[in-house]
């Protein structure tokens, strides 16, 4: 048994608390704080001061954040939350201490446990305003730690020295001289796909694990950078992106105030992932938490329903989004809390754990599979109001998807958001993938396959889909593009960071049928940073659809769709989810 013993020192202007085997925190200066876990077999320190950084964190002695910033929240690298006060203590226990950081912007929660070496901690918004991106993040020794963790990518750091020799080409990349590059992005992954992320070393690691990502923002296909080593210091960098736009169209939030992000656990152990793997187990099944004293965090009730499209299919496998009560967009959607799931087989879904303060929209997409055809989106005015009872469930009941009434011709690919099937789709993150792709394509219904159509649209040429004479007269169609994401020039990665190239117009893309222009794409408001960084599933999803008169088609021959890009730039254009022509 632990020997307790409490302790108030005042010396030289310094105050000083702490319990002997118990969390505590202690007053080191009029700027700097010391939170401790207080268990002498695995002793964890973190030193927090008033400007909004945890400095120096130590486990067993070993000071992992080194020369590097530390840990710190802010508005993506643009303002620091500086503390206006010291901790306020929430709560203290023999068995953990809850403190809080007030700055004007937002209050930053830590909640140490005596037997747990790292903290959990959680971001309340005060006053915000209007934000793209709002993180927290880890800058730790990059002596210490080498390697990087996702539930996708197990890796080494690229080295300050090769980043240092090679040729900046774009935003945080960089060329080799054998050709292959360097980008922070590979280590970038699905926000809601993943178990746990961190860096480690040969006897340390430190890991984020975020069991409760309704906080997040965006759908099943929000993905964000997790870590990297950064070019300017050195610093190797572990991320929390709760509120991130790396792979987003341009978007902003008025966060409402009392906004909550997390709870969430820096874990720190000797760098041994199958533990790390254990833990985040073990934070899964205790979420949410019971410790947090929070009303709104306790009041939680689950969702369920089911999904019938109207030509009497269940909606199988569809992905099913319940975000904000006026949302459209789903993977920009933030301002409050997202849940996100898929139908079973026979289209039922279920939300658990839904945080009961507020309305909902339900929005709803084919995932590919049995309804793979299916390109609208079910976002009908179902809002989904709780009351105060505690663990209620509420039953949707059964939920008419009306769907249109028109006969399919061709489709290549499944309308699932995502690149899946295509050439090149869902492969490992690359950087200049797209440049494995043709300028010129020609794809015919009947012959090729679908593997045959590239991921990626990117460089100026003709793509080609020929299919067989018209059998109908006098009747037009619909043609439906659906981008899995869209990368113009314009706001990502050119202008003052381009290097080379100057700003230009947008990704232009021309639609003809047997060469009668049908129609124009070109869109700044769709723009996302998905195909230059890395992506190759998807990005901010974007789709049209287009009239075709009957007149544009052939009855005596073969018909022509030619998809030209005309306006273009390396590494930016089309990342293609699925086409198709049907009847009307």
């Amino acid at each position: 048994m632990w020997y307790f013993q409490s302790y108030l020192l005042l010396t030289a202007g310094i105050l000083a608390t702490f319990v002997f085997g118990a969390p505590s925190v202690t007053t080191l200066n009029a700027t700097e704080w010391q939170l401790s876990n207080g268990d002498p077999s695995c002793l964890f320190n973190v030193t927090i001061n008033s400007k909004g950084y945890a400095h120096d964190m130590t486990w067993n002695g070993n000071n992992i954040v080194g020369n590097a910033t530390g840990g710190y929240s802010d508005t993506g690298g643009k303002i620091t939350f500086n503390f206006t006060s010291g901790p306020t203590i929430i709560e203290q226990t023999d068995e953990y201490i809850h403190v809080a950081f007030d700055s004007y912007l937002a209050t930053v929660h830590y909640i140490l446990m005596n037997d747990l070496a790292g903290h959990y901690q959680y971001v309340i918004n005060n006053n915000l305003g209007n934000q793209g991106e709002v993180r927290s993040l880890y800058r730790f020794d990059p002596l210490q730690f080498h390697s990087g963790r996702t539930n996708i990518k197990n890796d080494y750091l690229p080295t300050i020295q090769y980043i240092e020799v090679g040729y900046k080409v774009q935003d945080e990349t960089w060329q080799r001289r054998n050709g292959s590059y360097i980008t922070k992005y590979d280590f970038s992954c699905f926000v809601r796909d993943l178990d746990y992320h961190g860096v480690y070393g040969d006897n340390i690691g430190a890991f984020i694990i975020a069991p409760g990502k309704d906080y997040y923002i965006g759908d099943h296909l929000k993905q964000e950078l997790m870590l990297h080593r950064e070019s300017a210091t050195d610093d190797v960098v572990l991320l929390h992106m709760y509120h991130g736009s790396h792979y987003n169209s341009e978007f902003g939030h008025v966060i409402p105030r009392g906004k909550m992000w997390g709870p969430w656990l820096l874990y720190i152990n000797d760098g041994d992932l199958e533990n790390a793997k254990a833990r985040s187990k073990q934070e899964s099944d205790a979420w949410p938490y019971k410790w947090l004293g929070d009303t709104n965090y306790q009041n939680r009730g689950n969702v369920n329903g089911k999904l019938v499209l109207s030509d009497g299919r269940d909606a199988s496998g569809a992905a099913v989004f319940l975000g904000d009560e006026n949302g459209y967009e789903t993977n920009n959607q933030g301002q409050t809390y997202q849940y996100t799931t898929y139908a079973d087989d026979q289209g039922h879904f279920t939300f658990e754990n839904v945080r009961k303060e507020k309305d909902y929209r339900l929005i709803a997409w084919s995932n590919g599979g049995k309804i793979s055809d299916v390109d609208n989106i079910y976002n009908e005015t179902t809002v989904i109001t709780f009351n105060n009872t505690r663990g209620q469930t509420k039953d949707l009941g059964t939920i008419d998807w009306i769907i249109p009434k028109r006969e399919i011709e061709w489709r290549i690919g499944d309308f699932d958001k995502k690149t899946l099937g295509l050439k090149y789709g869902g492969v490992p993150l690359e950087h200049g993938l797209s440049d494995k792709t043709p300028a010129n394509l020609i794809y015919s219904i009947g012959e090729s396959k679908t593997e045959d159509w590239y991921f990626a649209q990117s460089a100026q040429g003709n793509w080609t889909v020929i299919f067989d004479q018209s059998t109908k007269t006098n009747q037009t169609a619909t043609l439906t593009l659906s981008f899995a994401g869209y990368t113009s020039q314009n706001g990502y990665g050119l202008g003052k960071d381009s290097y080379t190239y100057p700003e230009v117009t947008p990704t232009g893309l021309n639609v003809s049928m047997n060469q009668f222009l049908v129609g124009t794409i070109s869109s700044e408001n769709a723009t996302d940073g998905a195909l230059y960084r890395s992506a190759t599933v998807a990005g901010g999803y974007y789709a049209t659809r287009f009239t075709v008169p009957s007149e544009y088609f052939l009855t005596d021959k073969a018909n022509r769709l030619d998809l030209t890009l005309t306006q273009n730039h390396r590494w930016r254009g089309i990342i293609w989810d699925a086409l198709k022509l049907e009847w009307n």
